[in-house]
């Protein structure tokens, strides 16, 4: 694990982290004031579980390379590994992580757990294809960038997704018909972008318990209004 966040560490990403960390499980740089491009080198992390880079002030694109993280390709394994890291001269064996908008703790199950937080960046452009190829993912977070186009139908390969955060960037056009085949997400924000259209019908966006689509423009905020109409 390399978890640096939360401090005041600029400048670019160091391209060593994936040149000399091909074990790494947990990379975390969030909260800082790294800047420039994200490094294809990390895209050599094959073991790599939790990516956050969330919240600092990276530019450029997704890297496509992104779809050779394999640890994040394929669904996890129902095991029992566990990561150990020492804090104050004491073994621990649990891992905090904001997912679904609250802490969870994994510690047995952190074998389970694969997230990518890109939040709150300057990232541009659209969403590439290879992304969607991350199908061990549950939890996405690309909110706060400045990411445009539509959002790819590729995404509702990822079918193991709980947590999905595309809020606050310029994505526009409709949501994607493929999200009926996110069985297990149960929280979606999509919420300040420029989509049009209607909430795709007999999906499991009709029936979360946290659907955030508020302002995402007026024909989506229609479509919330007349089903709570009918079901309110």
């Amino acid at each position: 694990m390399l978890d640096v966040g939360e401090n005041q560490l600029g400048g670019s990403i160091p391209k060593w982290i994936g040149e000399s960390l091909p074990n790494l499980v947990i990379l975390s740089l969030r909260s800082n004031s790294f800047d420039g491009h994200i490094p294809e080198e990390l895209c050599q992390l094959g073991s790599l579980q939790i990516l956050d880079l969330g919240d600092n002030k990276i530019s450029g694109a997704i890297p496509k390379c992104f779809k050779n993280l394999t640890a994040m390709v394929t669904k996890p394994y129902d095991t029992d590994a566990v990561i150990d890291y020492f804090v104050d001269g004491e073994f621990i064996r649990s891992e905090l992580l904001v997912m679904k908008g609250r802490v969870d703790e994994y510690s047995t199950t952190l074998s389970l757990v694969t997230t990518m937080d890109l939040s709150y960046n300057n990232l541009i452009g659209d969403i590439p294809k290879e992304l969607a190829s991350l199908e061990g993912l549950q939890s996405l977070n690309l909110s706060g960038n400045s990411l445009k186009g539509k959002i790819p139908d590729h995404i509702g390969n990822m079918r193991l997704l709980e947590s999905l955060d595309f809020s606050r960037n310029h994505f526009h056009g409709p949501i994607p018909v493929s999200f009926s085949n996110l069985n297990f997400l149960s929280h979606l924000n999509l919420s300040y972008n420029n989509l049009t259209g209607r909430i795709p019908s007999s999906t499991q966006l009709q029936s979360f318990e946290q659907v955030l689509l508020q302002w995402a423009i007026t024909y989506v905020a229609l479509a919330v209004t007349e089903d709570c109409s009918h079901e309110c």
